[in-house]
């Protein structure tokens, strides 16, 4: 038996314990050749079986069912999901503490350099200019 097979069959005796008519019927066809096969898996499944049996079946009380359908329908009501300000207030700090070390430039170093163009890559030369003496004029006398 392929170990895949092995694998296969230690599932379901695990699951559905050695009796084969307990198990899916599409995995009965296929593992049930390889039963015997099976080894201390089986002897392992039995052994449980046995167990399972000899446990009691509780008896349940006559209602019992229609009872617990009952209560699970009061129960039943949708749960309202508000956070409140307990999730604004961090959303918010976070907000606050993202604007102000991207106003610093604190955090420059850690883009790359295609999102902050020649801000990131300041050479030891700077003369600190804001750079506003580039900036292309739009004033109102070459618009017209």
């Amino acid at each position: 038996m392929d170990p895949m097979m092995k694998q296969r069959l230690d599932a379901v005796l695990a699951s559905y314990g050695a009796d084969p008519q307990r198990w899916p019927a599409a995995e009965r066809t296929q593992l049930l050749p390889h039963l015997e096969a099976a080894g201390e898996a089986l002897e392992e499944a039995r052994l449980i079986d046995r167990l399972l049996d000899l446990t009691p079946t509780p008896a349940l009380t006559t209602g019992l069912e229609s009872r617990l359908i009952a209560r699970i329908g009061r129960q039943a009501t949708p749960a309202k999901f508000s956070l409140g300000w307990t999730a604004a207030l961090p959303l918010a700090a976070s907000l606050v503490l993202g604007i102000y070390l991207g106003a610093m430039g604190a955090l420059d170093g850690l883009l790359p350099l295609v999102v902050t163009d020649d801000i990131a890559a300041v050479s030891e030369d700077d003369d600190g200019s804001s750079g506003v003496s580039e900036a292309t004029d739009y004033s109102g006398d070459q618009l017209s």
